[in-house]
């Protein structure tokens, strides 16, 4: 059952208000508040409209208990009247703000702005207006009585245009997997994959460099790869095109050093996040020595924590035996390990 209560037009003179908007205000007073709370039922306001404009005509519908996901809230919602007489094809865009009245304070909730149909499913409101709650009953409940203020400002659209949604990355990857208006081919080790220098120097100062200058690789419109596998130059290709990667889990520290190579910083940064995620006391060191070779600071600072918080698992794998020579890395862990030490024994002190 869908109840009315009665309410009251405010009539503004305000000067702010922009041209070409119309704007209602409405102070809708629902007395014995407890009652309808009781009840649960859902509440319509009457009618409301502009001063200016009669024919777009609003009411509220208002949720004593919200929903069963906030029944200690209070629901509104705002949508055009049956009464309204002005053309059903149209749409208006409107802003809409919903106070709570009384003598002390004024509660304000924004909805955004938005088209609004000509329907009361799916028009625009708040689940979670206002939490009953004992500041509720004390300070804006007075004498049983809810005021609530509507403010909207609407204008009519004479005509509505969908923009679609951007689907740049959709584009590329059909580039890359179409292989259509190719100009340069990337080989490694007998695999071939077309590409655009476009593309690549877009996303690499590496390439971009290549292709700026008279380089052996820009004349021939090919680039031969021989320090990198063929999977991982696969992989850092897919990424350049669509910006997501794959297969993480098997190539991220080879993958990590192509980035490296080509500058490719994000990727690097998002090998060197499953590389930490996936760290290990057997694959520690490799992953250590690979965080100081190209440069990922935080990588390295993260790994030495970890070796520092389990040296005796770690320098007896196998992995740490084939970095030892590597003086000034083992150097670092060693001086990690005896800071630890020292702030040990001070606490134990």
């Amino acid at each position: 059952m869908l109840s009315s209560l009665s309410g009251s037009v405010c009539k503004s003179n305000a000067s702010n208000t922009k041209i070409g908007y119309d704007e209602a205000r409405y102070v809708w007073t629902i007395e014995d508040f407890g009652s309808v709370e009781a009840k649960g039922e859902r509440l319509l306001s009457p009618a409301f409209s502009s001063v200016t404009n009669t024919q777009v005509q609003w009411s509220l519908l208002l949720y004593p208990n919200s929903n069963t996901n906030a029944n200690d809230h209070i629901g509104i919602f705002i949508y055009l009247s049956a009464d309204s007489s002005f053309e059903k094809s149209k749409k208006l865009f409107a802003k809409t703000v919903f106070s709570i009245l009384n003598e002390e304070y004024h509660q304000t909730t924004d909805i955004e702005e938005f088209l609004h149909p000509n329907v009361v499913f799916g028009s625009p409101g708040l689940w979670k207006f206002i939490k009953k709650d004992e500041k509720f009953r004390n300070k804006f409940l007075l004498n049983n009585t809810l005021k609530i203020l509507c403010e909207v400002k609407f204008s009519e659209c004479k005509f509505h245009l969908e923009v679609p949604e951007c689907n740049f990355f959709e584009n590329f990857v059909s580039l890359f997997e179409n292989r259509e208006l190719t100009d340069v081919i990337i080989s490694a080790n007998g695999k071939d994959y077309p590409a655009h220098k476009a593309v690549l120097a877009a996303r690499s100062p590496v390439f971009l460099a290549m292709f700026k200058h008279d380089t052996k690789e820009n004349q021939l419109n090919r680039i031969e790869i021989e320090d990198i596998n063929e999977v991982v130059i696969g992989e850092m290709l897919k990424y350049i095109y669509t910006g997501k990667c794959a297969n993480l889990e098997i190539v991220a520290g080879e993958l990590l050093a192509a980035a490296d190579k080509y500058d490719l910083y994000r990727l690097k940064m998002i090998c060197a996040k499953t590389l930490l995620e996936g760290l290990s006391v057997e694959n520690a060191a490799s992953v250590l020595a690979l965080a100081d070779m190209h440069g990922v600071k935080g990588l390295k600072n993260e790994v030495i924590k970890f070796i520092v918080s389990k040296p005796t698992e770690v320098l007896t794998t196998e992995g740490w035996k084939s970095i030892r020579s590597n003086f000034e890395l083992v150097d670092e862990v060693c001086l990690a390990l005896a800071k630890r030490c020292t702030c040990k024994c001070m606490l134990n002190n």
